[in-house]
Order: C-alpha cells, then sequence, then structure tokens
C-alpha cells in the first residue's frame, strides 16, 4: 500500500514538473489538416456564427420586456451627426463605437433598427471569432512549430459560445454566474476583439523587451503605435476592458522590472524604456477615459450626477448571489481545472501569467469597486471581470490544444485532455440552456 501511494505521488509530482516546462520543449504531432479545408471550415464557421449572433440579436430586439440589447438599440438612434444633438447623445453613452455603426445602418444604408443592431451584433461576432483565430493560432504555432490553423479556428468558435455551467438547482449563483459571452450585451461583445488585439501587442511588447522576439507583429517598431491604436479603440467601444488589462500588464511588467532590479543584468533598463513607451501609447486612450468619464458622471444623464466610484467590498456580489464562490465555479470550472493541472504553464509564461493576472484584477474590481447611489444595481465593475474572463479562457484554450498535440501520451494525460474538452463543450452547451432565447431559435 505504501509502495502504491509513493508510485503515485511520485506521478503526480511528474506531471507538474512537466507542466512547468517551456510548452517549446515538448514534441507534438503533426495535425497535417490541407490548408484550403481549414480555410473552408473557418468560412463555415463565420458563418455559423453570423447567423447564430444575428438570430439572438434579433429575438432580443423583439422581446417586449426592456434589456441590454433594444435599449442600446433604440439609444443608437439619437446619435445625429448634427454637432448640438450628437454631444448631447455623446454625453449620456460615451463609448459608442457600436451604436455610430447600428446608426449609419439605419440612417445610410436602409436597415430597419432592430436588422441594423442585429447585423452590427453579428458582425463584431465574427470580427471576434477572427481575431481570436489568430491569437490562437499563433501562440500555438510558436511552440509546436506546426500548423494549427484548423485547431485554432475551432477553438475559436468554441469561445464564441461559451456560458455558465448550466446548474440551474443551485439557485441564485446559476442565475448571476458572469460569462464571457454575455449576449444580452452588445457593447462588451463589440470590445472582446480590440481588448484581445491590446493584449496581442502587450504580449510583444514584454516579449521584446525580453528579447525572445514577437509572435503577433512582425514590425516590432510600430508595437507600441499598434497598442494604442488598439487601445484607443476598445475605449471607445467600451472601457472596462481598458480598466482590467491596464492594471494587470503594470503588474507583470513591474514584476519582471523588479527582477531586472535584483539582477542587476541591465534588463531594468529595457524594461523602464518600455513602461515609459506604454505610457505615452496610452495617453489617448487615458485623456478620452478622463473626459469621458467627467462627462457622462456631471454632464450626462441626471442619475449619474450624484453617482461616484466608492469602495464596497462584496456588496455588488451579494446583491446579485450569496454564494459568490459557486458563481464564481459556474463561469470559469474550465479554465480554473487548467489552471490547477498547468499551474507552470499559467505563471511561468508569458501569456499565461497575464491571463491569470487579468482575471484576478477584473474579480478585485467587481469584488471591491462600485458605484455608488441608483447606479450600484447596474454592477458595471462586472464588466471587468468578464473582460479578464475572456483573456482567461483564451488562454486556457490555447493550453488544451497544445495538450491535445503532444506527441509523447499515457493515460494521465488522455484523462487530462478528455477532461479539458468535456468542460469546454460542457460551457458550449450550458450558453444554450443558460440563454432560453435560443430555444425560440432551435
Amino acid at each position: 500500500m505504501g509502495k502504491a501511494v509513493n508510485d503515485l505521488w511520485d506521478k503526480i509530482v511528474d506531471w507538474f514538473k512537466n507542466s512547468s516546462k517551456d510548452p517549446c520543449e515538448d514534441s507534438y504531432e503533426d495535425t497535417k489538416s490541407p490548408s484550403y479545408a481549414a480555410y473552408v471550415a473557418c468560412g463555415g464557421f463565420a458563418v455559423l456564427i453570423f447567423v447564430a449572433y444575428y438570430l439572438v440579436a434579433f429575438v432580443f430586439c423583439n422581446d417586449p420586456g426592456r434589456q441590454d440589447m433594444k435599449a442600446h438599440a433604440l439609444f443608437a438612434q439619437e446619435f445625429y451627426m448634427r454637432g448640438d444633438l450628437f454631444l448631447k447623445a455623446w454625453l449620456r453613452l460615451p463609448y459608442m463605437m457600436w451604436h455610430l455603426i447600428v446608426k449609419t445602418l439605419e440612417s445610410r444604408c436602409g436597415f430597419p433598427l432592430w436588422d441594423a443592431a442585429s447585423f452590427t451584433f453579428a458582425s463584431f461576432g465574427v470580427f471576434n471569432f477572427g481575431i481570436t483565430t489568430w491569437f490562437l493560432k499563433a501562440l500555438i504555432e510558436r511552440y509546436t512549430k506546426k500548423n494549427a490553423f484548423m485547431f485554432s479556428a475551432v477553438g475559436s468558435l468554441l469561445l464564441s459560445f461559451v456560458g455558465p455551467l448550466s446548474c440551474w438547482w443551485v439557485g441564485d449563483a446559476y442565475g448571476t454566474a458572469m460569462s464571457p459571452n454575455p449576449l444580452h450585451n452588445p457593447t462588451h461583445m463589440a470590445v472582446k476583439g480590440f481588448g484581445l488585439l491590446v493584449l496581442m501587442a502587450g504580449i510583444d511588447i514584454i516579449r521584446r523587451y525580453r528579447s525572445e522576439g514577437t509572435v503577433f507583429f512582425k514590425k516590432e517598431k510600430k508595437l507600441y503605435l499598434y497598442f494604442g491604436i488598439f487601445l484607443f479603440l476598445s475605449t471607445i467601444t467600451k472601457p472596462t476592458f481598458m480598466y482590467m488589462l491596464l492594471p494587470a500588464g503594470f503588474i507583470v511588467v513591474l514584476i519582471d522590472l523588479v527582477k531586472g532590479l535584483v539582477k542587476k543584468d541591465g534588463t531594468a533598463n529595457k524594461i523602464g524604456g518600455a513602461i515609459w513607451k506604454i505610457a505615452c501609447a496610452s495617453i489617448p486612450s487615458i485623456v478620452y477615459l478622463l473626459v469621458e468619464y467627467f462627462a457622462f458622471y456631471y454632464w450626462g444623464d441626471a442619475t449619474n450626477a450624484s453617482s461616484i466610484i466608492i469602495t464596497k467590498p462584496l456588496t455588488v456580489w451579494h446583491m446579485l448571489a450569496e454564494d459568490v464562490p459557486t458563481a464564481i465555479l459556474l463561469g470559469m470550472c474550465f479554465p480554473l481545472y487548467m489552471l490547477i493541472t498547468h499551474p507552470g504553464y499559467f505563471f511561468k509564461s508569458i501569456e499565461g501569467r497575464l491571463a491569470f493576472v487579468c482575471y484576478a484584477v477584473g474579480v478585485a474590481e467587481f469584488t471591491l469597486l462600485a458605484e455608488s447611489g441608483a447606479r450600484m444595481d447596474a454592477a458595471n465593475f462586472a464588466w471587468c471581470m468578464m473582460s479578464g474572463m475572456v483573456v482567461f479562457y483564451a488562454v486556457a484554450v490555447v493550453r488544451l490544444i497544445l495538450t491535445t498535440l503532444l506527441s509523447k501520451r499515457n493515460k494521465a494525460h488522455i484523462a487530462n485532455v478528455m477532461i479539458g474538452w468535456f468542460l469546454l463543450l460542457l460551457h458550449v452547451y450550458s450558453l444554450f440552456t443558460y440563454y432560453h432565447i435560443f430555444d425560440d431559435i432551435l
């Protein structure tokens, strides 16, 4: 009995030692999928996402109740290009990219309002799918040195439909479990792609000052320009991704800076220069954010006048659900499983560390911060946490695909892969049951 326990313990230790290795050190199977077949499949996936998202948005818009999709679509009508009217609408809602596109389709292209909203929502869904596919493909191919287009497209398709696990019997924890895909809210779904682009530029910036070479963008000299542009686009689409990503990125870079100062090998100077350039690239977004904040809270809607950001630990969480750990588990079962089984990847790789810190920062912001007054019920800092979920899920899928492609296999590896895909697909199934709106479509 003692020998069996020792053998089991040795296997567990070996597992975690292997999981902490750089994925580049592993050997992988060749996927051998023809490129044209992958392109055709990717096009089919894009059509599937477009149709599903379009139908979801259209049903939401025609729902007799008032919810986010319909409210945002109706508000888009107020964005007239006349200066005074545009300013009046902007003061009420400074993040307006989705609304401007809807307004353009309605007023310039002759779309009915609900169709304009549905078309815009579906188009952003396809855009997010494309960016996520690029994100997965670049990272997987960087480690495996093999074609990963098909796996990346499949992973991106699944990420377009993941939701909280379907466990209605746990009560309010299920009803308020968060998701990287809140399909009722068009602005969050619109910012996902831009947020990932900012993350990708950030990963390449970190890799550059570490002298590891870029993964996503070949023109290294333009990395900070890309970072600034993508950050600004995400800010005018919905600033909550920026609220989460900038503090998380600062923490990761600060850790590297401290290590560089301790080692005294000259890397601290490179990191300090990178921090300065990131700060400069962020200036347009930060300025817009400050103007937006004062406009929204002091000159905009009257309900915002008495609302300020306050520290209220768990207050908003408990307004939604008493059982917070269960609510978190329902929304994050798959990525948390990948974190537990591959801790080395999430704490040593750049993208893994960023994903973990992004989610941790998002949870901290939602847990600690709130808006006073009438706006507390809106739980707006939940969007920061859901933005962190987008990043964590995407990186968890990267790790799952890498694990799947390993050429060296044993029973533990096979079980780990099967459980990982099972949980990911269960999250996808759960989105269809969480939003009963799919009942009408299917």
